[in-house]
């Protein structure tokens, strides 16, 4: 069933109107591949204008649940579905639309963009995932005592210079324009044994991972197994943590304009006495 869906989706996104090779304007979606429930993202599309002279027309979203085949813009709360645009020859512009998903809504969205110019128009199409944040893994489903010291937070980096680095704390709901670097910074205090600790961030649509690059800044584990790094979660094991200190890093750029749930990040020890610290559940703004 899933791979019939994808060829759908595939087939789907190739069908456009006669002459479509010579519209005027080419449209294509900048969107990420899933959101959250409770998201209120802007779809972001681009416009490019390929002709010798202005163009003026009009953009009509659409929003169908993949499953049920029905339109879902009612309860989508799709602002803004029909928009007018004016592009001068040669110019390239983005247009977005900002909508709200339900809080209890899961699975797969088609879109369908449609654009039309004086008597002629062409169709754009997609789809993206809505996605459970509450989803965890078997392992980090147990019973743990919160008694961990430490915490974890939201940093904006703004490089100054290659020798000047500004960090910010990110609070909830402040506001972070898309590319801004951002850190998500975890700090613990191991007490008298040797621990373990399994690391589970789910990640936001709107935070995206920038490389592979994990920098401790304080301790350092005998020995680090990470999983692949996916666009919904990353999760990494820190064997050997001697008492002390540790400090570290992800880093990831805001990518996509909208407000976006930031899900509970977990970490989990368990060799000397099984313990959880967890983050509350927020929102990040990205314009």
């Amino acid at each position: 069933m899933r791979t019939c869906l994808l060829l759908l989706a595939f087939v789907w996104s190739a069908i456009t109107t006669a002459g479509h090779s010579q519209f005027s304007v080419a449209a294509s979606a900048d969107l990420p591949a899933f959101f959250y429930p409770g998201d209120q993202p802007k779809l972001q599309f681009l416009l490019a204008n390929n002709s010798g002279s202005e163009q003026t027309g009009n953009l009509q979203l659409e929003l169908f649940d993949a499953v049920k085949k029905q339109p879902v813009d009612g309860w989508f709360y799709n602002q803004l579905a029909n928009q007018y645009f004016t592009l001068a020859a040669g110019e390239r512009n983005a247009v977005r639309f900002p909508i709200t998903i339900p809080n209890l809504f899961t699975g797969k969205v088609f879109w369908q963009l449609t654009v039309r110019i004086d008597t002629t128009h062409q169709l754009v199409r997609g789809y993206f995932d809505v996605r459970d944040a509450d989803h965890q893994t078997e392992a980090a489903q147990q019973e743990y005592q919160r008694t961990m010291k430490g915490g974890i937070g939201l940093i904006a980096v703004n490089k100054q210079s290659a020798k000047s680095v500004v960090e910010q704390a990110i609070t909830a709901f402040s506001t972070q324009p898309v590319d801004q670097p951002v850190v998500l910074r975890m700090a613990i205090y191991i007490n008298q044994k040797m621990d373990s600790c399994l690391v589970l961030l789910p990640l936001s649509a709107g935070l995206q991972p920038t490389g592979n690059n994990v920098q401790f800044k304080k301790g350092k584990p005998t020995s680090i197994v990470q999983k692949s790094k996916s666009d919904t979660a990353i999760s990494m094991m820190l064997y050997g943590l001697a008492p002390g200190p540790y400090q570290w890093d992800y880093p990831f750029t805001a990518r996509y304009p909208g407000e976006f749930l930031v899900p509970s990040c977990r970490l989990l020890l368990f060799n000397a006495t099984r313990r959880e610290y967890r983050t509350a559940t927020s929102s990040i703004l990205i314009d």
